[in-house]
């Protein structure tokens, strides 16, 4: 019957590729569906028990991340912080900084909080300068490649809005910058 229409659309070679490719759509399985129709014999002995099994395909695997730009971080860190998610800004913190503060807990809950009137309106990087060598005259270190950043922040705290700029500096580590986060002995509303 199938061939009986068919045969006249022969004389069309494009009529004929066009519905071969729709019938095609619903004739074929993606190998992932195979899956779905593979399962265990019910009965014994040797008759019913093989399954066509589809070749095994390689999973979707995502890209590999971009390499983030200390500014990415450090506005990401201050988003985090903004949001009270400090234990994933904990990754993001330099090693250096991680021993000073002794631990995950401690930086939880040691970390300044943001006064709970105040709201983070805007973050922009307004400049980025990568340095040979800095010295952290505060806690007596030195580090190579560092990235200071001058950021600008536009705050409200109830009716009142205002704009300032912060200097902050990042350390490559793996997989991408750290921030220089360390423990102050006078707390701030900001933080770091």
């Amino acid at each position: 019957m199938v061939k009986k229409i068919f045969r006249p659309l022969r004389r069309w070679p494009v009529v004929e590729t066009f519905f071969l490719r729709l019938a095609g759509q619903f004739t074929t399985w993606p190998a992932d569906d195979f899956g779905r129709f593979v399962s265990a014999s019910v009965g014994t002995g040797m008759a019913g028990a093989f399954a066509a099994i589809p070749p095994p395909i390689e999973p979707l695997r995502p890209p590999p991340p971009a390499s983030a730009t200390p500014a990415t971080i450090e506005m990401r860190f201050m988003r985090l912080h903004s949001e009270g998610r400090f234990d994933e800004m904990w990754e993001m913190i330099a090693e250096d900084a991680q021993r000073a503060w002794g631990g995950l807990q401690n930086f939880i809950r040691e970390m300044p909080r943001l006064d709970e009137w105040l709201e983070i309106l805007d973050m922009q990087v307004a400049s980025v300068t990568v340095l040979e060598s800095w010295t952290d005259q505060l806690h007596q270190r030195t580090y190579n490649n560092v990235a200071r950043l001058v950021m600008r922040y536009r705050v409200r705290q109830q009716w009142k809005e205002w704009t300032f700029d912060r200097q902050v500096h990042l350390v490559p580590a793996a997989g991408g910058w750290r921030t220089l986060c360390y423990p102050s002995r006078a707390r701030t509303a900001v933080g770091h």
